[in-house]
């Protein structure tokens, strides 16, 4: 089914390689999901249906490829020292970790759903979520499994920081991140990523 979407007051697309172009008084149709068409709006082709826009702007959505939005607890102290010039030590993933342990599924999912409504109402409409607040393996594994819940686009970040419980052996904590969490997580997740 096809729908033309008319009476576009400004028509912002993008022009390869990461450029924008903005046209008035323009319409587009999109079909099967994919915008089949844009241009002047006295050009448009037919379609199944029709959207009247009124006169407003009509741009691509916001892609946000960097989000962490399975997490327990919150870090307005860290980022107040950090607006004091204090440097980042990466203490605040740590109390991060913790509170994420001892957070619910349900306490994690609410957050992760009203984290997702804000990404979505704000225009993105594409957004990757990452794990790494876990540091477990069935931590990582639920945080990439609720995350699925949400989006197609999950990472997996095992490897975020070396968790307390290895700081005598960040080897072993490698070994544990690139084998059975890794297996854990892989079902759940389409991408990995590790914080250097």
């Amino acid at each position: 089914m096809s729908t033309l979407i008319t009476n576009i007051g400004e028509l912002v697309t993008n022009v390869p390689p990461g450029g924008f172009a903005a046209a008035a008084a323009a319409a587009l149709v999109i079909d099967a999901g994919q915008v089949a068409w844009t241009g002047p709006a006295g050009h448009a082709p037919a379609a199944d249906d029709m959207v009247d826009a009124a006169g407003r702007a009509v741009l691509p959505g916001f892609v946000d490829s960097h989000a962490h939005l399975v997490f327990g607890g919150e870090r307005g102290a860290e980022f107040a020292a950090r607006m004091a010039g204090r440097p980042y030590q990466a203490g605040g993933i740590r109390a991060t970790v913790a509170a994420t342990r001892n957070a619910t599924d349900d306490q994690l999912r609410a957050n992760l759903r009203r984290l997702a409504a804000e990404l979505l109402a704000q225009g993105t409409t594409t957004f990757e979520c990452k794990s790494g607040y876990g540091l477990t393996t069935a931590d990582e594994q639920r945080s990439v499994a609720l995350a699925a819940e949400v989006t197609a686009e999950v990472t997996y970040l095992g490897a975020h920081v070396v968790p307390p419980e290895f700081d005598d052996d960040p080897a072993g904590y490698v070994e544990l991140v690139c084998g059975p969490m890794l297996t854990a997580c892989a079902p759940h997740a389409k991408w990995i990523d590790v914080f250097c």
